[in-house]
């Protein structure tokens, strides 16, 4: 016990037997690693070595963040790395160099493991073991660093840099469905100069690739949707999403160039957000939350003005344009209504959120109904579920509210048959596209987690343990089930 406490590399060997390079390797190996080591902490911005300065040691980030930096002529500097998962720093220099060609500095808070380079150096000649786990090491970075500047000078664009860089920083393959989520921890103006562009254009290409269903961005949470990686428009379930042609001219021009089911999907959408705004209200007044809600509330709002006036300038006429009326004719009153406060109004706010709900949900209906294909049906059911994800959580918010008790009871009933009705008949409709069918599955087992946390008779509603709990699950599921929507929207040409 005493020789365990007295043991001054204890903490070292530690790290060197979990990391990712060494662990794994013959004790007596890394006995004399750790006795040629030491452990570096670092707060947010601290330097860990500059350009110019003598290769003494080798760093193995373990946690936390760093960005290499060189510079360039005129003054500036150009970040060259974002390193945030365990990583050894630098390997090419500590092998090629006798000094830094570039500086490294620590973006949050960070935990290294400095190790004598000599000590290394010599451990690699005498071990092939390690040697080859280096030389693994060294070439990964080769072809990141390859693709990389292939995508700069290739034609890639903005949208294109920043996915790769996204998955980069996952560091591990994408599975066919689901989602991998990448937690961003240095400013967006470091990540811009790594990528090779400004703060502004970085913004734009997160909602390049937010909007093709791509990534779904939570703050510095950014979900990558696995199965939407895919080209499903090509029908080849190998083929990777391509943004590597630059566009000419802008965006994509409206009205007969647009697709039945990039329609459908838009129609959708207000059917949604006028959903998540009453779980954005429900949250604010219930105390879930209440400045972040609020906030949310407002963005809710700002994109489903968007969406109106898109609908608008694609000039839609007939049917469609008598729902969108009838849209515009609720929307003052909601939105006035979404100001309140007081949890006196949640009836009158539901009732108007049921009622702007079921005029969104005509114009979908009949959008995919004019549609007259079988796919465009598909992305207004998978919509449908996307939509129910948020109505059950808005239903579990107003529950105790008001005299909604016994309306909400039987609705909720129905909402979740009928989310289970629509998940089989879109598992049905999958037919051989692997990757859909596999997002299908990911939904079915998000859906069981969700109903596992409303418990499942609303019985708990209004705590906000419960609350908290049943609206990231609902988040889950919507992220889930959007990525659906998106999939068969491609195919809905």
């Amino acid at each position: 016990m005493n020789a365990r406490f007295n043991d001054p590399y204890r903490a070292q060997r530690e790290l060197l037997s979990a990391s990712l390079l060494l662990g794994g390797l013959p004790p007596a190996l890394l006995t004399g690693l750790a006795a040629a080591s030491r452990i570096v902490e670092l707060s947010a911005n601290q330097t860990l070595y500059q350009a110019g300065q003598p290769i003494r040691e080798a760093y193995i980030l373990f946690s936390g963040s760093v960005k290499r930096v060189v510079d360039v002529p005129g003054g500036a500097s150009r970040v060259i790395e974002i390193v945030q998962n365990e990583q050894a720093l630098g390997l090419g220099e500590v092998f090629g160099n006798t000094h830094y060609a570039a500086g490294c500095v620590a973006i949050t808070q960070t935990l290294l493991l400095a190790v004598d380079a000599r000590q290394l150096r010599e451990e690699v000649f005498h071990n092939p073991a390690l040697a080859g786990r280096i030389i693994a090491a060294m070439a990964r970075r080769q072809c990141a660093t390859e693709f990389d500047a292939a995508g700069f000078h290739h034609g890639f664009t903005g949208a294109q840099r920043l996915l790769d860089y996204l998955l980069d920083q996952a560091g591990e393959r994408a599975g066919l469905a689901g989602e991998t989520t990448v937690i961003l921890k240095a400013s967006k103006k470091v990540i811009a100069a790594r990528i090779g562009m400004t703060p502004e254009s970085l913004s734009r290409n997160l909602r390049e690739l937010s909007d093709n269903g791509v990534i779904v961005v939570e703050g510095r949470c950014v979900h990558i949707q696995n199965a939407a990686l895919l080209d499903t428009v090509s029908g080849d379930a190998r083929q990777r999403l391509s943004f590597s042609r630059k566009r000419k001219g802008g965006g994509r021009p409206l009205g007969k160039a647009i697709s039945s089911g990039v329609l459908v999907n838009m129609c959708g959408r207000l059917r949604l957000l006028s959903q998540r705004m009453a779980v954005a209200w429900g949250s604010a007044v219930a105390g879930v939350a209440p400045g972040r809600a609020r906030t949310k509330l407002r963005l809710y709002e700002k994109e489903f003005i968007r969406n109106l006036d898109k609908l608008d300038d694609l000039g839609l006429g007939g049917e469609p344009d008598s729902w969108l009326a009838a849209i515009k004719r609720l929307w003052p009153s909601y939105c006035e209504a979404m100001e309140s406060e007081e949890i006196t109004d949640a009836e009158h706010i539901f009732a108007l959120s049921e009622e702007l709900l079921e005029a969104a949900n005509g114009l979908t209906v009949c959008a995919a109904e004019l549609a007259g294909i079988p796919e465009a049906h598909y992305v207004n059911t998978a919509g449908r579920n996307r939509m129910l994800s948020q109505q059950i959580c808005k239903l579990f918010l107003f529950h105790d509210w008001g005299s909604l008790n016994d309306r909400i009871g039987d609705l909720s009933r129905h909402t979740c048959r009928e989310f289970e009705s629509n998940l089989q008949e879109l598992l049905r409709a999958a037919g051989s596209q692997a990757e859909l069918a596999a997002q299908l599955d990911v939904v079915a087992s998000q859906w069981q987690r969700f109903v596992r946390a409303l418990c499942p008779d609303l019985s708990h509603a209004g705590k906000l343990r419960h609350a908290r709990l049943v609206l990231t699950e609902g988040e889950r599921l919507l992220r889930c089930v959007d990525t659906t929507v998106k999939l068969f929207e491609r195919l809905a040409k």
